[in-house]
């Protein structure tokens, strides 16, 4: 296991701060081939999968891996050969409110949402943990007094996925146990809680502080403003999904508050943030990031949205992520801004699901991008009903019932200029559906299955 200092951890992610561009290019390439060069000498997935590597090479000449494949190869990815997934399995199921301890003495573990049914379990090392818990209070929380994150003099919710070894949950119990004479100024709030539910938790706490998924977060705003809701937050922080600017704009205005916006996954933990401003920053210096067409081909020019992103992790020894597959769409630019000189993540989100209409498959992309512009709409989800209807479902700023119908109505002219008059859209003041696992809000979601 690969320790590190506190003060240490500070330093080099002070210090990337203040690198120019080409100077973070090279940390990059040095930190690749020492993260490279450890994981084919201790995982034998890697030394099979670099088995054709030459020693000097360039990060185009790394395969990339993906989730199925790396599930599949569990025990033979993880470098510290103790490790297995049975064990790793058993450790997540455990009581983590009451059972603190560490896997091995050594590790934290958690998993991925799973949303597909088949999460990936992630084991985590204190190299790791405490490098990118700097990330966050240096950059995500840049600007910010010390003093406000505070649990012992200021309270704190969290509107999370509540499963067990879920990443949010199980940072949430982290610090829980860290500080159980504040414990009471600590709320976790399951997220695939009715909205009512959370508003009135919220309400009866009142928190300082808040953190949670955009989709529930953004539901939270409208209920501010519309009088439902009465927070007097000082620091909001969102992550795990994409948060608009536009919605990022909404969320400042609703609670008056600075507002973080992280870019995080489990698999390769903060790869982008905000630093007190709209815009997400990649932590380059630590996590490389690769916009890739269909077939996983490099994309060079910024205006073109990729198929998905390559994730390389450059602090993970213990379970290298290098090169691996998430299926969001991206852009990358360079950034003039004066809070940082790390590039900016455009992120649009996952590549779109198909929906079914008279019998044809249709991406959601054409009704994502009507709907994203409608006015007052600030989320929304499409519930395929049956083999020829969809139903609208959206969290809006004003009457419902005077934005959403006019939304479907355009949707069906959209379907009928593209060759498909049967498809039909129906609207619903119902709550968003969240994914049951992870209490996130899909852009889809199958009635049907």
């Amino acid at each position: 296991m690969r320790t590190i200092s506190v003060e240490e951890a500070k330093r080099l992610v002070a210090e990337g701060e203040q690198m120019t561009v080409a100077q973070r290019a090279e940390v990059r390439r040095q930190r690749l081939r020492e993260l490279v060069n450890y994981a084919r000498e201790n995982s034998p997935y890697f030394a099979k999968l670099y088995a054709n590597i030459p020693e000097d090479f360039d990060l185009s000449d790394l395969p990339t891996t993906e989730k199925p494949v790396l599930v599949a190869n569990f025990d033979d990815w993880v470098t510290d050969r103790r490790i297995n997934k049975e064990m790793v399995s058993k450790y997540l199921e455990r009581d983590a409110e009451k059972d603190r301890s560490l896997l091995l003495d050594e590790y934290t573990a958690l998993h991925t949402s799973g949303s597909t049914g088949n999460p990936l379990l992630m084991v985590r090392d204190d190299y790791h943990n405490k490098i990118h818990a700097q990330l966050i209070g240096q950059r995500l929380l840049k600007g910010t007094s010390p003093d406000m994150l505070s649990i012992a003099k200021h309270r704190r919710a969290s509107v999370i996925s509540m499963a067990k070894g879920a990443s949010s949950y199980s940072a949430f119990l982290r610090i829980k146990a860290n500080n159980p004479e504040y414990a009471h100024n600590l709320l976790g709030i399951n997220a695939i809680e009715s909205v009512d539910s959370i508003v009135k938790k919220l309400n009866d706490f009142q928190p300082e502080t808040m953190a949670g998924y955009p989709s529930m977060i953004v539901q939270l705003a409208v209920e501010q403003l519309q009088g439902r809701l009465h927070l007097s937050l000082k620091h909001l922080v969102t992550s795990a999904e994409t948060l608009t600017e536009e919605n990022w704009q909404l969320l400042r205005e609703a609670f008056q508050c600075p507002v973080g916006n992280n870019y995080c996954m489990t698999e390769g933990g903060e790869v982008a943030m905000t630093h007190n401003c709209p815009h997400l920053h990649i932590n380059d210096d630590w996590v490389i990031v690769e916009p890739v067409d269909a077939d996983r081909n490099p994309i060079t020019d910024p205006e073109e949205w990729s198929q998905g992103v390559l994730i390389t992790d450059l602090s993970n020894f213990i379970q290298p992520v290098i090169r691996y597959y998430v299926n969001d769409m991206v852009r990358i630019l360079p950034s003039d801004e004066p809070c940082s000189n790390m590039p900016i993540l455009k992120v649009q989100g996952r590549t779109f699901p198909m929906f079914t209409a008279a019998g044809k498959k249709y991406s959601v992309a054409g009704l994502y991008s009507k709907a994203k512009v409608w006015p007052d709409l600030v989320n929304f989800q499409f519930v395929q009903k049956d083999d020829t209807t969809l139903e609208v479902r959206g969290v809006c700023k004003s009457d419902p019932a005077q934005v959403l119908p006019s939304l479907c109505v355009r949707l069906k002219e959209f379907m009928e200029e593209m060759g498909c008059p049967e498809a039909r859209f129906t609207w619903s003041t119902e709550p968003l559906i969240p994914n049951k696992r992870g209490g996130k809000i899909p852009l889809y979601y199958n009635n049907q299955d």
